[in-house]
C-alpha cells in the first residue's frame, strides 16, 4: 500500500485554479506513477454557490483488475475578494492503511473542529488559515495577480498550523498529451536537511491549472503526476 500513500500525498499537493475575477470550473484526469504502479486520478472544481465551490480529488489503485485502495478529499470553500475562505474538509483513504480525516471552519466564533481517525481538536483560527487543499486554488491567484516570485500560505494540518512556502523558478513548454502548454515551474522550499522535494509546473495560460508534479519523499519514493485530459468551462484545453 506504499503506492496508494504515494499517490495520496500528490493527490493533495495541488489542484490549481485561478482567474482575475473567480475561479472557472474545470475537470481534469491525471496519470499517477509510483513504485512501478500507474493510477488515473480525477479533480474537479464545481460551483456549488454564488462564490461558493467544491474542489473534488479521487484516486483507485487497481492491480490486477481489483481495486485495492482508494484516496478521496474534498474542500468546500468561500471565495472572498480574491481570497479563500475554506469552509469544510475532508479526506478518507482506504484498503490496508485506512484512514480519515476532516476540518470544519467556523470563522464566525474562530474556531476550527479537526478530527483525524479517533482523535479531535479545536483551535482558533487566525484569518487566512487554509485547508490543505484549497491553498492550492489560492496560489494561482496569487500568481496571476501579485508580483512575486516566492508564496507563503498558514495550512491547517490535524492539531497544527504549518507554513507552506513555494518559489517561481523558470518558465517552460511542456509537451503534454493536450498539446504544448506554456507553464511556469514551482518548487516547494524545505530546509537544507530536508531530502522532500516537490516539483510543479502550471498552465499560464489556463489559469495556473496543474500539469505535471514530481515528488520525492523522505525515504526517496519518487511519484509523479502528468495531465491526461482537460476541461475548464465545460470547454476542452487546448495547446499552443
Amino acid at each position: 500500500m506504499r503506492a496508494l500513500g504515494a499517490f495520496a500525498l500528490l493527490l493533495s499537493l495541488f489542484a490549481t485554479s485561478a482567474h482575475s475575477s473567480e475561479p472557472r470550473p474545470y475537470d481534469v484526469t491525471y496519470t499517477a506513477k509510483a513504485l512501478g504502479f500507474s493510477a488515473t486520478a480525477f479533480r474537479r472544481l464545481t460551483l456549488t454557490a454564488p462564490e461558493h465551490y467544491t474542489l473534488e480529488n479521487s484516486l483507485s489503485l487497481i492491480v490486477l483488475g481489483a481495486n485495492v485502495g482508494s484516496v478521496s478529499e474534498t474542500s468546500e470553500f468561500r471565495w472572498e475578494d480574491g481570497t479563500i475562505v475554506p469552509l469544510h474538509y475532508e479526506y478518507e483513504q482506504t484498503g490496508l492503511s485506512a484512514s480519515v480525516e476532516s476540518v470544519d471552519f467556523d470563522w464566525e466564533k474562530g474556531l476550527a473542529d479537526s478530527r483525524s481517525d479517533d482523535e479531535s481538536w479545536q483551535l482558533e483560527l487566525s484569518p487566512g488559515v487554509l485547508d490543505k487543499l484549497s491553498y492550492s486554488v489560492q496560489i494561482g491567484q496569487d500568481i496571476l495577480n501579485k508580483d512575486l516570485e516566492e508564496f507563503q500560505y498558514e495550512v491547517l494540518d490535524e492539531n497544527q498550523f504549518d507554513d507552506y512556502l513555494y518559489q517561481i523558478t523558470a518558465t517552460e513548454v511542456l509537451d503534454t498529451p493536450l498539446g504544448k502548454l506554456n507553464t511556469v515551474k514551482i518548487e516547494r522550499i524545505r530546509s537544507s536537511q530536508s531530502r522532500r522535494r516537490t516539483t510543479v509546473w502550471l498552465a499560464s495560460d489556463w489559469d495556473y491549472l496543474l500539469v505535471r508534479l514530481e515528488q520525492v519523499s523522505s525515504s526517496g519514493t519518487e511519484t509523479e503526476l502528468s495531465i491526461d485530459t482537460a476541461t475548464m468551462d465545460g470547454e476542452p484545453i487546448t495547446g499552443i
